[in-house]
């Protein structure tokens, strides 16, 4: 018992090395490979990750979610739990610009380049995209339309993007009449979260406003073409970090540094994203 005590103890050790992720789903496939490329340098360390809508995540934190690093697919999220003490000094840090790609399945007959306008054909009678009431991108895919003159506005005809009342739901905020015209039917599938919006599109309408790093999955890139919407031309996407109060552990600062560090910002660039 004398041998096994010190055993145990190196033992409970090793797995209070573990740094708990709470992720915006658009890094499903990224953070996989950031993960495994940091455990070869720190094969101690255990690294579980969850992932959410970020507009979810924020509520599940505030509710006592266990985790030690918020990566949140938009700049606010973060600044509200910091806003409210619920961080750790200096961790507030950008991680990651969001790409929106318009993705559209082969059978469809549809060609990606024309954009946003391919939604105007008779062909397109629905459109998947994440539920803009908790969920960044789903905020970008409904200003993306707004741009390209695809959805009016119902209220607010003056506030910034940033300022419109999100939680009242896009249909409350937009007229889709333009996405509607000259067709029986119009359709919108509301994802919880950017990864579910991306299967909606396969499995449903064939069309989605989703992220550029999941329309880079195998599924995805197999099945359609997609088309990159320039950053200007939505609500930025800018992805933050965030370590929360009281968890800022060496693990966990040290898988914060190699995010953003230049092995980190590689994995994401080569994945879809941009870099702030």
């Amino acid at each position: 018992m004398t041998k096994l005590f010190p055993f145990l103890l190196l033992l409970g050790l090793a797995w209070a090395q573990e740094v708990r992720v709470a992720a915006a789903s658009d890094l499903l496939y990224a953070l996989e490979e950031v993960r495994t490329a940091f455990l070869r340098a720190h094969p101690e360390v255990r690294v579980t990750m969850i992932f959410g809508s970020s507009g979810k995540l924020y509520t599940q934190i505030l509710q006592g979610l266990p985790v030690d690093l918020f990566l949140s697919a938009d700049e606010r999220y973060p600044r509200f739990l910091e806003e409210r003490g619920l961080a750790e000094a200096g961790t507030r840090i950008p991680y990651a610009l969001g790409r929106l790609a318009l993705w559209v399945r082969k059978d469809l007959g549809l060609d990606p380049a024309q954009g946003p306008t391919l939604l105007r054909s008779p062909k397109a009678r629905g459109l998947a995209l994440a539920n803009p009431v908790h969920a960044p991108y789903g905020r970008a895919a409904a200003t993306l339309l707004e741009r390209y003159g695809l959805l009016r506005r119902r209220v607010g005809p003056n506030l910034p993007w940033e300022a419109l009342p999100w939680e009242r739901g896009l249909e409350a905020l937009y007229d889709p009449t333009p996405l509607k015209e000259g067709k029986e039917s119009f359709t919108f599938l509301y994802g919880e979260n950017a990864s579910q919006a991306a299967q909606l599109a396969l499995k449903g309408p064939g069309v989605g406003l989703i992220p550029l790093s999941l329309v880079q999955s195998p599924a995805l890139e197999g099945a359609g073409g997609h088309w990159v919407a320039p950053m200007e031309a939505h609500l930025p996407l800018l992805q933050v970090s965030l370590v929360l109060k009281g968890r800022g552990r060496p693990e966990v600062l040290a898988f914060q540094r190699f995010l953003v560090g230049p092995e980190g910002r590689a994995i994401l660039q080569r994945d879809g994203f941009g870099l702030p």
